[in-house]
């Protein structure tokens, strides 16, 4: 493996965790057990006519609006709720603090909802696994997509969208091995120093492992890197026919794009696992993004299926409205996710809910589609999608292609890897 000099810097790390794990989210399960809550925290955060929720989200420091996105995205959901008349008679409201990419804010942040709010709802950090004591001893729910694994593995926590560490959804590879040859035998990547890119990276080299694929050149480098010459003339000499990208910024791989068609090197395939759907990726790549692969499991939230996905126009519309100059990103996304799975839950725990009714609601849904925005994941036993979609940059735009159909997703090939003596049981502390 070639290593390029190491950078130890925190705006570096935000920089390329900030688009690596934007790439896709996928976890497994086990048995679902009951929460109490004193009766003291039961009804916090609710009054006859409101019921109040928080997030804590990075939004200031070294870079302005990191994950502003998780709370346009919660709050535009909201605001589509309340103007039918709310959950029960109830309007939702949000509060969302600032963690200032300060672990320490977010702790002290959590500590404060979780004594002030009737739950966790949305919200991204990089800081997320610093919330879970105050989480623990609330015993507050928490609908939210994690990161650090603390947080991942919490029994409080609720994620429309579980990860697994270290592991990855197979159905794609089991398509290229098939698809492109002996391509799969003479793969490339990079990712980038940064722990989160290095361990996504690794979660899917073991699965591609797992189907017979061979790993011919692996670098990891900067997330500062731009010339990426000398990888493309080192993965041409070593007989690289498939370059898979997992742990690059965006725009680290529109320059590997653009670098590669300079270099006339064209591999068979020049995949991504989801992380360049953004929309600066074709106008900084240029012609050079044209013919990129990817394979999401979301639909295209950015507009392109909204005539056959109509929860992404509904999506676009209520995040846009609340705020007008949103970037439509994938932790709008994940924000808008988690409000539906906690509206969904709220609605069915009735007239006079407490935080336990929402639990034992929560507890029921294992399966979520996002009402087709996302593949069926299994919030309760934290089980990642399988199901996926092609995508392709065919004249400067996403589309889908075959093998994925007009809407919905791909499921059979599918499947998951998950790493050597990975269990989840969802139980009570003792």
């Amino acid at each position: 493996m070639h290593r390029r000099k190491t950078w130890a810097r925190a705006a570096t790390a935000v920089t390329a965790t900030i688009v690596t794990f934007a790439a896709s989210l996928a976890v497994v399960g086990g048995s679902a057990g009951a929460q109490s809550s004193s009766s003291s925290s039961q009804t916090t955060g609710l009054t006859s006519s409101s019921v109040t929720v928080g997030q804590v989200d990075t939004l200031s420091g070294p870079v302005p609006g990191l994950f502003l996105g998780a709370k346009d995205g919660t709050q535009g959901y909201f605001n589509m709720i309340n103007s039918e008349g709310g959950v029960n008679g109830r309007r939702l409201h949000l509060i969302a603090d600032d963690d200032m990419f300060q672990s320490s804010n977010y702790t002290t942040a959590t500590n404060a909802l979780v004594q002030s709010t009737f739950a966790l709802v949305g919200g991204f950090s990089l800081f997320d696994g610093s919330g879970v004591p105050a989480i623990n001893a609330a015993k507050i729910p928490d609908i939210t997509p994690s990161l650090e694994s603390s947080r991942e593995l919490d029994q409080y926590n609720y994620s429309p969208v579980p990860i697994v560490e270290g592991g990855s959804r197979l159905g794609p590879f089991k398509y290229y091995k098939k698809a492109y040859g002996d391509a799969y035998l003479h793969v490339g990547t990079i990712t980038s120093n940064v722990a989160s890119a290095e361990s996504q990276t690794n979660g899917v080299l073991a699965a591609m492992k797992s189907l017979g694929y061979h790993v011919s050149y692996e670098d990891v480098v900067s997330p500062f890197d731009v010339d990426f010459t000398p990888d493309i003339l080192r993965m041409r000499s070593e007989g690289v026919q498939m370059v898979y990208i997992v742990g690059l910024a965006v725009n680290q791989s529109a320059d590997l794009a653009k670098q590669m068609l300079q270099q006339n090197f064209r591999p068979k395939l020049f995949g991504n696992s989801g992380g360049n759907y953004d929309s600066g990726y074709i106008p900084s790549a240029g012609s050079a993004a044209n013919g990129s692969v990817l394979d999401l499991t979301s639909a295209l939230y950015l507009g392109q299926d909204a005539k056959a996905v109509p929860e992404v126009a509904t999506f676009d519309k209520w995040v846009k409205a609340a705020n007008p100059g949103a970037n439509i990103d994938v932790y709008a996304l994940y924000g808008w996710l988690s409000a539906m799975l906690f509206v969904q839950a709220l609605k069915a725990a009735g007239k006079n809910p407490t935080r336990d009714s929402l639990f034992t609601q929560l507890n029921k849904i294992s399966q979520f589609t996002g009402n087709g925005l996302i593949s069926t994941t299994d919030p309760v036993n934290k089980t990642p999608p399988t199901c996926w979609i092609q995508v392709k940059v065919v004249n400067n735009n996403f589309q889908r292609v075959s093998p994925s159909p007009k809407s919905g997703f791909i499921c059979d090939p599918g499947g998951q890897y998950y790493p050597p003596g990975y269990h989840f049981t969802r139980q009570p502390p003792p």
